[in-house]
């Protein structure tokens, strides 16, 4: 088999890029789930002199820092895709990076 051929071979399976943004509301509601988990306060900030400062920095741990920094930005996992004879497909997550 040339390799003409078997770049065009018969297949069923493919590994797909998705890639996943939140839009800002949804990251809203995600910094608040995470403010939630962590410091067991949904609304962390308060206004204090037109300025947002944390309610609780004694409990703002790296942990905590790492998972709002996480929210915002792009990710990309992959897919596998297998198609069946009716073309109809199925989904395994390969990563969630």
């Amino acid at each position: 088999m040339t390799n003409l051929e078997e770049l065009f071979a018969p297949e069923n399976e493919f590994i797909v890029p998705v890639t996943v943004a939140l839009s800002n509301a949804d990251q809203l509601k995600l910094r608040k789930f995470i403010n939630l988990h962590y410091l067991e306060d949904e609304n962390a900030n308060e206004l204090v002199d037109g300025e947002f400062v944390a309610k609780y920095p004694e409990k703002e741990t790296e942990e905590f820092k790492n998972a709002v920094r996480n929210i915002t930005g792009d990710r990309v996992s992959y897919l596998k895709v297998i198609f069946d004879t009716n073309g109809k497909a199925t989904f395994e997550v390969l990563n969630n990076d």
